[in-house]
């Protein structure tokens, strides 16, 4: 397997187990997850996919781990689980709702409205950020997440600082939510294959148009993962205290080394 997939899975890890922790439901099922998270990579035993495609999945390493799922094939090891991941979480139910869902990821996703939340947390007053939504937003949708994502964003900035996910305001735009946006997908891709929503075919299409807008818009593995936390924390708000308080230490230790920037192959 592929050194990148080693990588990201390897991060997934330590990210996965801590939100694990939080968001498990029923102690039957926090005890599997928590035990799948703290496996070193979770391999699916038969699988026998090609290095590069094992980069491609890398990509969705991080999500993947939330979920406890294979890091290396399609099939995620959770099936019995897939209906209510994708139907309660997700709203999706059949082959248009997947196909929609992962397009509006891949087209629009946290991206469209990052540009504009940034604009807005650069400034102090409430009334001019509303500004800026007001302006940009094209529907009474739109500027509610927009709203939520900036309330969020703003919760969590400190402990993005104190757990060294970023340095600064600029690294909030270096970084941007594309790792967040592109890990969700590869993830439902597989998801969605496995429930018969979409044909393996179509999944790696999705799983090759996710790695793609990742390499396009990031340098490195340590950037994809950066990207994907902020997004995550974009996403969830407060609810990223005990997933920050262990990554922090993680993305210490590879900091300075060549694990930390693996650029991506062409």
């Amino acid at each position: 397997m592929s050194y990148e997939f080693y990588i990201m899975s390897g991060i997934a890890v330590f990210v996965g187990c801590t939100w694990l922790y939080r968001k498990g439901k029923g102690a039957y099922m926090m005890v599997r997850k928590i035990r799948s998270a703290f496996k070193v990579v979770n391999i699916n035993p038969a699988s026998s996919l090609a290095d590069e495609q094992y980069k491609k999945l890398a990509v969705g390493a991080l999500y993947a781990s939330q979920q406890g799922v294979y890091q290396n094939s399609i099939k995620t090891g959770i099936d019995y689980e897939l209906p209510q991941i994708l139907g309660e979480w997700w709203g999706i139910k059949n082959s248009q709702d997947a196909r929609e869902k992962m397009d509006y990821l891949l087209e629009k996703g946290f991206r469209y409205y990052f540009p504009y939340v940034w604009q807005a947390f650069l400034l102090s007053d409430p009334k001019q950020q509303d500004e800026v939504f007001q302006q940009y937003m094209e529907s009474q949708e739109d500027y509610d997440k927009a709203v939520s994502q900036l309330q969020n964003l703003e919760e969590t900035y400190d402990e993005l600082l104190e757990n060294k996910v970023i340095s600064s305001k600029e690294d909030l735009k270096r970084y941007g939510v594309v790792g967040w946006d592109a890990g969700r997908v590869c993830f439902l891709a597989r998801a969605c294959c496995e429930m018969c929503y979409i044909t393996e075919e179509e999944a790696w299409q999705y799983i090759d148009r996710a790695y793609d807008l990742a390499h396009r818009e990031l340098a490195s593995w340590h950037d994809l993962a950066m990207s994907y936390i902020i997004g995550r924390s974009m996403w969830g708000g407060k609810t990223m205290s005990i997933i920050l308080a262990f990554i922090g230490g993680i993305i210490g230790s590879f900091t300075g080394t060549t694990v930390s920037f693996v650029i991506y192959e062409g």
